[in-house]
């Protein structure tokens, strides 16, 4: 399968930079590039990838790229890399075995190994260029691929018997090659046919210790160097061999982990140290921690007169022969962990914190990774962690809180911890405050939920004083909190407790005229459902629940005390005229849901990727998953939706990526109303956007001449056309004229729209 690569510029985003907006659907990874695993090298560019994509250095231009799954890649998850001079091809392995080339702006996928069962765990730990092939390295043996067939040539099975040691590094030199094992060192002619068949390799066993973890080899100077992983952290052994091996070098606790040729010898690589020898063997430079702080070396090439080293806490760094290193990275989050996402007024904070499936503390140090206006920011703490939630004030994007478990309540203003609220300084009880709900009345009145105390309703008042709920829900565990357009407070209790609905009846420091409800869900249908993990409430108040067992809706909530309150389960009929519907999502876990300026559902999932629904929840618009999209991967952990600027977060397992939707929330009156891109170049084929309208608008486009040529609603603030006439033809170069006007027609706006073809 072959795929085109769109590369994406740092700093010249030519579209956005005509248009001022990111084209409505199209995706931009969130993922990070100031963490390198691994390094490779072309004639012209630096490769470096980050476990997650590629970062691309183009030495001419002096130019940073990306590549991920976004803009080409078939997966993320990277396990290794390598560059073929001969084919100018780089081959990227990932963790699921599966193979890109790319080749010159394509990329070529490879699922061979995927598809292939083979018995134990598959991965690939290195690949090594030789020729016209490409060597991998894997746990179940040598995969040999032909670069320009685009195929595997053949997999070798170096060992002592039918069950092949996994392979760790493969070396060439004097007509052999070389497999370093988890249980030894083997060699065979390379035009040896028979490679498959493990009794045509021969193990060298004059070595002190030859059965031992072998994982970096290299040729140099006719002679063999090779890594023994020693496992207690006494250190490693190098040793050379020519025939008869001697011990080549030993540090007392250093632990090697990358050997790389050079033009005079070859690197050695080490967690904080990087050593070059020369063809003979001595010693010719030491890059110690002395030249770069807290470094975490994992390999280091050689590339013209420079070294380019992957660096796991900096990224990719350049070291010039007069001893100066410099950092090659791109702008984003902290981690590509993400427990929860929060958006709003073009602002988003990522949380990496939270808790496992039993509400224990992963022990995951706060770290918040906040999006603005195209630059991030990264906010770390090591004295708190296991952040779970942040909440924006509505009013004032530079001010917002996090909630964690078990340090507290954090106040940031103009992303700077303001205050920090713990059971010392505030009347937050225990030792170790869990807090995980926040949410925010009209009042502007913080509410939050705390764990492990009698009373678990405590809200933080504009002026910094407190009010403390006397009332005691009951469960050991207090989970997430909204607040509904009637004041209402509905609270998640994990492990299958259900829901807690509480009304202040807007006197929050009156406890006399309170009412709450503790409640199961209960199904229309007549089912019960106790494990919620996930809430929202729509444009039209209805309150939307996710469980382990689908989605529901509560259309009457604001009676949920009044008189007993049934779920329903949106029901989606089936396209064949039968007259017979489905459940919505019934058999999915639902981790999240989010609500776009057009009242739709945006439903996160533990394993079937995430679902646009429409406002009443029975037409799926959209099913993004790992094989249809750009998503990274089919188990979301958070969706948020940014109703300024259209664009859908999605926290994955894999990373964090967003997606321009075609919706905005609607505003009061028609202010700023312009359309993207505008002009409309003839290379463009996407869809052009009308946005700052009310919701609901009715937009009819005309030619010059008054003729109709298109007409549709607005979702949200946002209209989109799609460059055809009514009859379904392509526009030509001319003016067009949005007429937009609201759903009672008492107000309207215009705009002009230049097509060129």
């Amino acid at each position: 399968m072959t795929k085109r690569i769109i590369h994406i510029i740092f700093l010249t985003n030519f579209f956005a930079a005509l248009c001022g907006q990111t084209p409505v659907g199209s995706w931009s990874d969130r993922l990070i590039y100031n963490s390198a695993v691994d390094v490779c090298a072309s004639s012209s560019e630096i490769y470096a990838s980050t476990g997650a994509s590629i970062l691309i250095f183009n030495k001419e231009y002096s130019e940073l790229k990306k590549l991920s799954k976004v803009n080409g890649l078939t997966e993320t998850g990277i396990s290794a890399i390598g560059w073929s001079e001969e084919n100018q091809t780089l081959v990227i392995a990932y963790s699921s075995t599966n193979i890109d080339l790319i080749k010159r702006n394509r990329v070529v996928n490879m699922p061979d190994i995927l598809r292939k069962y083979v018995h134990g765990n598959e991965k690939v730990n290195k690949i090594r260029l030789y020729g016209k092939y490409a060597y991998l390295a894997c746990s179940f043996g040598i995969v040999v691929i032909d670069i320009a067939k685009e195929e595997i040539y053949d997999v070798w099975k170096p060992g002592t018997t039918s069950e092949t040691p996994e392979i760790w590094d493969i070396a060439f030199g004097a007509g052999k090659i070389f497999a370093a094992t988890e249980s030894g060192l083997f060699h065979a002619d390379i035009t040896n046919s028979g490679l498959a068949y493990f009794g045509n390799w021969l193990m060298i066993t004059d070595l002190p210790e030859p059965y031992g973890t072998y994982n970096a080899a290299v040729w140099s100077g006719n002679r063999l160097y090779a890594n023994l992983l020693k496992k207690d952290g006494s250190g490693d052994r190098v040793y050379v061999y020519d025939g008869t091996s001697n011990l080549f070098s030993f540090i007392p606790g250093v632990s090697n982990l990358s050997f790389d040729a050079t033009s005079d010898g070859f690197l050695v690589s080490s967690q904080k140290l990087i050593r070059r020898f020369g063809i003979n063997g001595l010693l010719i430079k030491s890059i110690d921690t002395g030249q770069w702080s807290n470094p975490h070396f994992l390999r280091a090439i050689e590339n013209g007169a420079e070294l380019w080293i992957a660096d796991k806490t900096s990224g990719l760094l350049k070291y010039e022969r007069s001893g100066k290193m410099s950092p090659y990275t791109l702008p984003g989050p902290l981690t590509n962990a993400a427990f929860h996402i929060t958006a709003a007024n073009g602002k988003t904070v990522i949380s990496a914190g939270g808790v496992d499936a039993s509400w224990n503390n992963l022990e995951r140090p706060l770290q918040l990774s906040v999006h603005l206006e195209n630059r991030w920011l990264g906010i770390s703490d090591a004295s708190n962690s296991d952040a779970m939630r942040t909440f924006i004030n509505p009013d004032d994007r530079e001010h917002f809180f996090v909630s964690t478990w078990g340090g507290g309540l954090l106040e940031f203003r103009n992303n700077q911890l303001y205050r920090s609220y713990n059971g010392e300084n505030s009347p937050l009880e225990q030792s170790s405050v869990k807090i995980c709900g926040l949410a925010m009345d009209k009042a502007k009145n913080l509410w939050i939920t705390q764990s492990g105390t009698t009373s678990n309703i405590k809200v933080l008042k504009p002026d910094g004083s407190w009010i403390v709920n006397p009332l005691s829900i009951g469960v050991q565990i207090i989970g997430d909190m909204i607040i509904s357009q009637n004041g209402h407070k509905w609270i998640i209790l994990p492990n299958g407790n259900g829901l807690f609905v509480y009304d202040d009846n807007k006197t929050p420091e009156n406890f006399t005229d309170d009412r709450w409800k503790r409640m199961m869900v209960e199904e229309s249908t007549g089912g019960v459902i106790s494990n919620i993990l996930s809430i929202a409430e729509d444009l039209e108040g209805n309150i939307w629940i996710g469980s382990d067992q689908g989605l529901l809706v509560y259309y009457n909530p604001v009676e949920i005390f009044d008189k007993p309150q049934a779920a329903h389960r949106p029901r989606i009929p089936r396209d064949d005229g039968s007259n017979i519907y489905d459940y919505a999502l019934r058999t999915e876990t639902i981790t999240s849901i989010a609500i776009d300026g057009g009242n739709r559902k945006w439903i996160g999932t533990s394993g079937a990727g995430a679902y646009l629904l429409s406002p009443d929840g029975t037409s799926q618009i959209r099913n993004y998953t790992e094989t249809n999209s750009p998503l990274f991967s089919n188990s979301i952990t958070s969706i948020a939706v940014d109703n300024n600027t259209g664009d859908i977060w999605f926290g994955t397992s894999k990373g964090v990526q967003s997606l321009r939707g075609d919706a905005v929330a609607g505003r009061e009156r028609y202010e700023n109303v312009y359309a993207f891109p505008n002009p409309v170049r003839n290379d463009f084929n996407g869809n052009v956007t009308i946005t700052g309208l009310m919701s609901n608008s009715t937009v009819k486009i005309t030619d010059v001449s008054g003729n109709l040529v298109f007409e549709t609603k607005s979702i949200g603030g946002e209209a989109s056309w799609d460059l055809t006439t009514y009859t379904g033809r392509r526009v030509a170069t001319g003016v067009y004229i949005a007429f937009c006007s609201s759903e009672d027609v008492r107000a309207s706006a215009t705009v002009k729209i230049l097509v060129m073809r």
